[in-house]
């Protein structure tokens, strides 16, 4: 076979469909029009947000915030676009109602910042630490704040574990601020622990001097509920504050700790027991260490471990007691702090009511 001519070979190309690259070709948008064209479409979601605010009663604003999943990515958006719009409207009237929306959303905004700043701080802390960050907060910790809280319950309820999770802050957190206003309440008391405190404080030059002091105060029935309290604020204050040197944190710290130690050790020996058993999440060998609770037996405490018993009775009475306080508390916070029955009974309080119904099934 010959190949083509020159010529012949041209014309045949000029024939023939030109072969495809591969690549489709599509009209060219600009990035800056493209750009207009995303502004465009976000102040359309802005003004859609902002008529519903316009529309919805302020006392539904916090829920509407809450609620929705896409707020923290919008937020300064709509902040942005509200202000626009103000500035732009003519008419006076609007001008000033506009403003007014924008004014009170930052604020309804930055009321749940705050809420969730609290909430964050416990998150955060230690286990130890909670009672310190309730008398640092108690000024927030108000019937708004728990109306929030009830919201992220019901926001959370498809997610078990962060429901749960809620819950059980909820219940502690009533629980503990329950107990700080009774201790409160008692100023009397509250001016003796003061007092006490501040000798311990100019007393101690060291470590060594602290924990020595801390055993006399122990020894003499000085650290009680209201002595708790002021080493709880102390610690609290220092806690959350740059103002307060490293050092002055750890030591109120540790005094705060030394504290909570010695009057947990004070605890009547079923309430003791009764928190160790609810650590335990095994059913059968909770069974196995109820059962030695129950059993007489010498008591003694070394550094590592504490040996008691009691009786049935006496845990059974203990158990119904706080049972019945918690269901009290409850109703109270219902009332006062506008919580709801939306937080379902937390996992401890279910586990406590499981033990008292052993207890009493098993021994009585």
């Amino acid at each position: 076979m010959s190949a083509p001519s020159g010529a012949e070979a041209a014309s045949a190309g000029t024939d023939a469909p030109p072969a495809s690259s591969g690549i489709e070709t599509a009209p060219v948008t600009s990035p800056r029009k493209e750009a207009k064209q995303t502004l465009a479409e976000y102040q359309q979601i802005y003004d859609r947000l902002i008529k519903i605010f316009q529309e919805r009663p302020r006392d539904d604003w916090k829920k509407l915030i809450v609620f929705s999943r896409q707020w923290d990515q919008h937020k300064q958006g709509v902040f942005n676009r509200l202000k626009e719009v103000a500035d732009k409207e003519e008419d006076l009237d609007k001008k000033m109602s506009l403003r007014k929306i924008y004014r009170s959303l930052q604020g309804v905004n930055d009321e749940v910042g705050r809420y969730n700043t609290v909430l964050k701080r416990f998150a955060d802390a230690g286990d130890d630490e909670w009672e310190a960050i309730v008398a640092a907060s108690r000024g927030e910790l108000q019937k708004p704040f728990f109306e929030h809280l009830q919201c992220l319950v019901i926001a959370a309820k498809e997610d078990k574990a962060k429901c749960e999770k809620l819950v059980l802050l909820n219940t502690r957190l009533l629980a503990l601020i329950t107990n700080h206003d009774s201790i409160e309440a008692d100023e009397d008391k509250l001016m003796a622990a003061s007092e006490v405190y501040r000798g311990l404080l100019t007393s101690i030059s060291s470590i060594e001097d602290a924990d020595k002091k801390m055993a006399e105060l122990s020894k003499a029935g000085k650290i009680d509920p209201a002595f708790l309290q002021i080493t709880a604020k102390a610690y609290g204050a220092a806690r959350d504050t740059n103002m307060t040197k490293d050092e002055s944190k750890w030591v109120a710290y540790k005094l705060y700790r030394q504290a909570r130690d010695y009057f947990d050790r004070q605890q009547p020996t079923e309430k003791r027991i009764l928190e160790y058993l609810l650590t335990i999440r095994d059913p059968t060998e909770r069974t196995n260490q109820l059962e030695k609770a129950i059993t007489p037996g010498p008591t003694r405490n070394t550094d590592s471990h504490d040996f008691m018993w009691t009786t049935p009775t006496r845990l059974f009475a203990v158990l119904d007691g706080t049972i019945r306080a918690w269901e009290a508390m409850q109703a109270q916070a219902k009332e006062k702090m506008g919580t709801s029955d939306a937080a379902s009974t937390p996992l401890k309080i279910r586990d406590m009511k499981a033990l008292r119904d052993e207890v009493m099934r098993r021994y009585l």
